[in-house]
């Protein structure tokens, strides 16, 4: 079967914070959200379910477990138990409560996602931030520069992976040195890993499933939220797998809401029924992600990028061509909204979301050179 990617879609007037709080002409290339219809067994599941129209307090059932445990262990030879499951009304509440319950500082990389960047702060914790470095892969964790900023009192560590906004999956050999380091330092290893399905050149690596290490330390946070772009019907989960550490995590997160009837459908029929379809999503954007690294590389030479391994962002800096503020600059001259590269901790740089029609990005593209030409 052959899913449409191409149409242009109106959002318009839907209260989408992508396209309805941008002025009229402007093209939204920034919130983490894509343009594509859901797959059709996920708007079946919902129509299917709404018809029932009793909307009571649910349970997730077994056959949400089962197509998770089913999904995981084809992706990644690996099995989850139940016992491991807590249930979040979305990642970064889950963020959150994982910054507070170690009760102590919490370090992380930057640039990261803002919303990742900012759960520390909300949970009244002291946040402590390390440089990427960029080497023979790109961006990668400088485990050199995390010693030296590591304190006494840090008790939590939050990994992005794929990475958030510089696209990188991280390799087994990378994800073993943070287990380690998280080991070395007694930390609580938090890996945010929403972006886990969307990968172009090599698997994803899930963190629990990296050895003993993270067997114990680890909080993995997972969602099929930007995969089958369904974030306006949030739903995630932790998988933990020490009994101790999934204890104290559920404690610190009581007052959290668990999920909506709507949402466990959702979770159901993405992870159950919907593999062509993330198949041919992937290859869609791949194919995004090629055509842009060729039209920077004609186009802007001058522009630098890192190749995007996962995810549908691309993190890109335009001062060589003496674009200072990016953001400001295209927002004003090209009527194109990146996301602005301060709020990833990084001024300077801007994030493109590419999860698009091929058409839009065309236009964005042009409007992009004519306003560098003037």
């Amino acid at each position: 079967m052959k899913f449409d990617f191409d149409s242009i879609i109106n959002r318009k007037g839907t209260n989408s914070i992508k396209w309805d709080t941008v002025p009229e002409g402007y093209i939204p290339l920034f919130i983490a959200d894509m343009d594509f219809k859901s797959s059709p067994a996920i708007i079946k599941a919902i129509e299917k379910r709404t018809a029932h129209g009793v909307f009571g307090y649910t349970n997730p059932g077994e056959e949400v477990y089962d197509a998770i445990f089913k999904w995981f262990y084809k992706e990644y030879g690996f099995q989850l138990k139940k016992s491991w499951i807590t249930w979040l009304p979305g990642v970064v509440p889950g963020l959150r409560v994982a910054s507070a319950m170690g009760q102590g500082d919490v370090i992380t990389t930057t640039p990261n996602y803002s919303m990742l960047l900012s759960a520390p702060v909300k949970a009244g914790r002291h946040r402590i931030v390390s440089p990427l470095k960029l080497g023979s892969r790109g961006y990668e964790m400088n485990f050199e520069d995390l010693e030296r900023r590591i304190t006494p009192e840090t008790k939590v560590f939050l990994l992005c992976n794929p990475h958030n906004p510089v696209g990188r999956v991280y390799t087994k050999e990378e994800l073993l040195k943070a287990a380690e380091f998280c080991n070395k330092h007694d930390l609580i290893l938090v890996s945010d890993e929403i972006h886990c399905e969307l990968v172009f050149d090599r698997p994803h690596i899930p963190i629990v499933t990296t050895g003993d290490i993270a067997l114990q330390r680890s909080i993995t946070l997972m969602s099929p939220g930007k995969t089958y772009n369904i974030p306006g019907i949030p739903i995630a989960f932790a998988i933990i797998p020490n009994k101790n550490l999934k204890k104290r995590f559920e404690a610190a997160g009581y007052a959290m809401p668990h999920p909506g009837i709507l949402n466990y459908e959702v979770c159901r029929a993405a992870y159950g029924d919907s593999e062509q379809w993330k198949k041919e999503l992937i290859n869609y954007l791949r194919d995004n992600r090629d055509y842009i690294e060729r039209e920077i590389s004609n186009r802007f030479p001058g522009v630098i990028y890192t190749h995007v391994e996962g995810t549908y962002l691309m993190w890109l800096d335009f001062r060589p061509l003496g674009i200072e503020k990016p953001f400001q600059f295209f927002y004003e001259k090209a009527k194109v909204v990146f996301s602005d590269g301060k709020d990833f901790g990084e001024d300077g740089f801007v994030r493109l979301n590419f999860g698009c029609s091929r058409q839009l990005l065309e236009e964005a593209f042009h409007r992009i050179e004519d306003a560098i030409r003037k």
